[in-house]
């Protein structure tokens, strides 16, 4: 139980409350106001063309863009709309399952406010990608899991095994869920008649069955995302460089004093601090344990981008507002720490989270391009505009880019009359059947970032080629990003590569 009075319990209570509802309303702005990061016009493109499956990802993405566009339009509030709700029912969820867990309203409180200012889930929010219906579908099953635990009723492994699925759909990530389900049905005395029930197995069958559709299309299509995906073990030369990276984008991402309070709190359910409640703490801690396992050792020959810890981040929160309260510790210094961090994580995260939304909205901050993550949310419009007046100048047909990251961007944001090709990785956009061919008998014009221009990329595709301008992506009048466009004519091959398969 919280030491907290009742009033303070209160208090943060009308706290959270108020921050998730000013952290939706700034959500809501950005989402309208800031123009669509690559990986979400990418999938935006998805949305377009459902399938079950994608080259890169399983196809839940595509869906939850398709819903989120129906509801509330095309534009970029329509494709993020529905992960910013997501991510203020992420605040719901958390109250509910501390609740069932600690029985604590200070600590549901203060695990939705930790939650709220942790970077990655307060700036992430309005970026949409396949981590959002994951963390949805990851959060919806440990949910259940915590109903469980607290009802002991079987119905709940239902809505466990719905959760697993959705996730599974979203990201493979999801596949190490199981493991730690197992992990906590093994290590938690309350938990382990389950192992001889058939509820679990059936929520394990939901999963199962929820999932099977992309193993079908991935069955049909040679394993392809499976393989793009599970290629990611390869292994390569060992190094503590990128244990050293994850460990600093975490971090970042949670804020240092959260990342501190997350310790303490796997610190207190490895040892089983405290009378009562270190089952709860057990069961959070051996959900995570898989996954975050796997990824420290990933780390220790391959670079681990921090948002793939996402689907983490509410067992983080949990454990966290659990260590902040119940400062369990003899240590005086430790002590010390955790009423330091307790005091000053809410504030500290909310501070970097304001910053991030006040560059990315008004570029206040004189930092560089290169440096500036939010740099990638502004310009694309502009840039299609000027490309599309100098296909008129040039009466081009067609534009040719390479790298999916600029054709997911300018097949978006230019007028349809002018269609967007990646010449190189054609298994990208093989979902979109009417592509077709870019028409042989008009100029085209190829389009790459400055800093790639010396790759000939499809110049020797063309008996003529020639660069003619230089078009810039702009922020507040700031450069951001150059561009090279050349001219070209008369094709001495197919334009496009016609290889259909990355190569293995």
């Amino acid at each position: 139980m919280s030491f907290r009075p009742a009033s303070a319990a209160h208090h943060d209570t009308r706290t959270a409350i108020i921050v998730t509802l000013v952290l939706l309303a700034v959500h809501l702005v950005a989402a309208a106001r800031l123009e669509l990061m690559f990986d979400e016009a990418y999938y935006r493109l998805w949305a377009q063309h459902l399938a079950w499956g994608y080259h890169d990802h399983p196809p839940l993405i595509a869906l939850w863009i398709r819903i989120s566009t129906i509801l509330f339009g095309n534009r970029e509030f329509g494709v993020r709309a529905l992960g910013v709700v997501a991510t203020a029912l992420g605040s719901w969820a958390l109250w509910l399952m501390a609740r069932d867990l600690f029985r604590s309203t200070a600590k549901a409180a203060l695990a939705v406010l930790i939650w709220n200012a942790c970077p990655l889930i307060g700036v992430g929010a309005i970026v949409v990608t396949p981590d959002t219906p994951l963390v949805f579908g990851w959060t919806t099953a440990v949910w259940a899991l915590c109903r469980l635990y607290r009802t002991d009723d079987w119905r709940w492994w239902l809505l466990v095994g719905a959760g697993a699925g959705l996730a599974l759909e979203a990201k493979y990530t999801a596949l190490f869920l199981g493991p730690g389900i197992l992990l906590a049905m093994t290590a938690i005395p309350r938990l382990r008649h389950w192992l001889r029930q058939p509820a679990p197995y059936l929520g394990g069958a939901i999963a199962l069955a929820i999932f099977l559709p992309n193993i079908l299309w991935n069955a049909a299509h040679g394993w392809e995302t499976f393989a793009k995906q599970f290629g990611r073990v390869t292994e390569t030369e060992w190094t503590l460089r990128f244990l050293f990276e994850f460990i600093g984008s975490q971090l970042g991402l949670l804020n240092p004093l959260t990342f501190v309070l997350v310790i303490a709190g796997f610190t207190m359910a490895i040892r089983r601090v405290g009378d009562g409640e270190d089952g709860s703490r057990r069961l959070l801690a051996a959900l995570a344990a898989p996954l975050l396992a796997y990824f420290a050792f990933h780390s220790l020959h391959d670079r681990v981008q921090g948002n793939w810890l996402a689907p983490l981040y509410p067992i983080f929160a949990l454990l966290a507002a659990d260590a902040a309260e119940s400062g369990l510790t003899q240590s005086s210094w430790a002590t010390r720490l955790l009423a330091f961090a307790r005091r000053w994580t809410v504030t500290l995260g909310l501070t970097l989270t304001g910053l991030i939304y006040t560059q990315a909205l008004l570029a206040p901050f004189p930092v560089a391009p290169a440096g500036d993550p939010t740099a990638l949310l502004s310009g694309w419009r502009q840039l299609a505009n000027d490309l599309d007046r100098l296909a008129s100048q040039e009466q081009a047909g067609f534009v040719l880019t390479q790298g999916y990251a600029l054709t997911g961007l300018l097949k978006v944001y230019t007028p349809p009359r002018l269609p967007v090709y990646q010449f190189n990785e054609r298994y990208r956009w093989a979902y979109d059947t009417n592509e077709g061919q870019p028409d042989a008998t008009r100029r085209g014009l190829y389009i790459v970032e400055q800093k790639r221009a010396a790759n000939p990329g499809p110049l020797d595709r063309f008996a003529s080629s020639k660069q003619i301008a230089t078009l810039e992506r702009r922020r507040r009048g700031v450069v951001v990003e150059s561009y090279v466009v050349f001219s070209l004519d008369r094709p001495k091959t197919t334009i496009l590569e016609t290889a259909l398969a990355p190569a293995r």
